[in-house]
């Protein structure tokens, strides 16, 4: 089977994704397309066609809805713990000026548009003889993380190894620029394989092809950690369940739908208005004769006729067809606003009636907080993995925010949140979360600071009333 061969989910899927990227990409992709998303009227010339789809705009909820979601993800700067040794690369995650936190904002944009995004974990080969660390990385010897798109991970497979099933060979597309001469590139197609060879160890290899046959460009890589060679890929496929075996339909795509509908309707509504809302001269009795002049309707000219009963009018579209057309349009309209705030909406069956509960969970069962948490579980593994690269020992934490829309505690929940730490139903640590999740209190001012200032703060005691505001008995 040839390298470039790809997997029937990724062959299932990639129609999909292509309508979620053009829908994002916005009106001039969705042009380009064509008529994949405007087809040809029955009897329609080419240029008809061209100036129909000219006249036709797409209005983009799918990419204000993609950017609206990963606004609510980074609103709050995401929590992170990272060993000292590796707490340097956190500028230049993937060794291309991208720091950590941009870099997990791509991964989220990609699970949302598309459904799907790997992260590898690379290490280029170690140098022939031994440097100091400052010398490796200042040569870029050192683990970086790189985004694959899900277009990119063609084909791939997963296998028990021990008592786990893992991923056990992955195969990535890739895009590099040959030199034809001094001053022109040519993009060649690249295939890298990432396997656990007979031994278990893990390997990379990469190839192209040539009249098409698989051809191997350089030897087989065997990455090594600590001076043994691995016994996992270190490749972390992001999906918005978590699971990398079978990929999941774009989270987005009954939007994309929908979107794509409502630019379809919308290109009637406009050649509708096109066709009837410009008036059109009907002159009655009027005889032109043979050679004459054209007639010309706007600024100072004028039509005569000496025919006594010659008339003139302007005709217009006063029917009542495109009205169902816009009606059509709201409804779509509504269903796309609909489509976009399910995202964030709690999917749970169970009702939340504390208000300190509520606030404390929002948003956390919605498809958006599911997105959040896989790609912060993802990350925290590619981390990890760059530390066991570094020989770092540690906490590693990194956790992107699910307060998606915090609401202000109203006086009565502020009043009943108080009385429960005063009746011990709540601690000062939890009261303090609450409050920070309801937006009364700085969400980036720790614990410890909170209860420094509040210790310190002087109680002043109002002044007794004066012996002349005192009212005798």
């Amino acid at each position: 089977m040839a390298v470039k061969h790809t997997h029937a989910e990724y062959d299932r899927l990639s129609p999909l994704w292509k309508r979620c990227r053009d829908a994002v990409a916005g009106q001039q992709a969705i042009h380009e397309a064509g008529k994949a998303y405007l087809p040809v009227l029955k009897g329609e010339e080419d240029e008809d066609y061209k100036a129909r789809l000219c006249r036709s705009d797409f209005f983009n909820a799918t990419y204000r809805t993609t950017s609206a979601l990963t606004g609510m993800a980074f609103a709050k700067p995401p929590v992170v713990k990272l060993p000292s040794a590796i707490e340097t690369w956190r500028e230049d995650i993937d060794l291309a000026g991208v720091n950590l936190d941009a870099l997990a904002e791509q991964v989220v944009e990609e699970v949302l548009e598309v459904g799907r995004v790997g992260l590898l974990v690379d290490h280029p080969p170690a140098a022939a003889t031994p440097i100091s660390q400052a010398a490796a990385e200042a040569q870029g010897l050192r683990p970086s993380i790189q985004l694959y798109p899900a277009e990119s991970i063609r084909n791939w497979k997963h296998g028990r190894v021990g008592n786990r099933v893992v991923l056990t060979m992955v195969v990535l597309g890739e895009t590099e620029m040959v030199a034809k001469d001094e001053f022109e590139s040519k993009a060649e197609d690249r295939y890298r394989v990432l396997d656990l060879d007979g031994a278990g160890h893990y390997r990379q290899r990469l190839f192209k092809v040539e009249d098409g046959k698989d051809v191997q460009i350089g030897a087989d890589i065997y990455p090594l950690m600590s001076g043994k060679p691995l016994t996992l890929i270190p490749f972390l496929i992001v999906g918005r369940s978590g699971k990398g075996d079978k990929p999941d339909e774009p989270p987005l795509i009954d939007l994309v739908d929908a979107n794509i509908a409502h630019y379809q309707v919308n290109a009637d509504y406009r050649h509708g208005l096109h066709f009837t809302g410009l008036p059109t001269l009907f002159l009655a009795g009027v005889v032109q004769e043979v050679n004459a002049a054209p007639f010309y309707i706007g600024g100072q000219a004028a039509i005569t006729s000496q025919h006594p009963d010659a008339k003139g009018m302007f005709i217009e579209y006063t029917g009542q067809g495109l009205n169902a057309v816009k009606d059509a349009l709201a409804s779509l309209e509504r269903r796309m606003a609909i489509l976009g705030a399910r995202m964030i909406a709690d999917e749970s069956k169970q009702a939340e009636t504390l208000g300190a509960t509520r606030i404390k969970r929002a948003g956390e069962n919605s498809v958006l907080a599911r997105i959040v948490i896989t790609a912060s579980e993802a990350i925290e593994a590619a981390l990890g993995i760059m530390a066991m690269w570094a020989g770092a020992g540690g906490e590693i934490v990194y956790q992107i925010n699910r307060d998606f829309a915090p609401a202000m505690l109203g006086a009565q929940e502020l009043t009943a949140l108080v009385a429960a730490w005063q009746n011990g139903a709540l601690s000062e640590a939890e009261l303090f979360e609450v409050l920070q999740r309801g937006d009364v209190i700085d969400a980036a001012k720790p614990f410890e600071e909170h209860q420094a200032e509040a210790e310190a703060q002087v109680v002043v005691p109002k002044p007794a009333p004066a012996a002349n505001d005192q009212v005798a008995a």
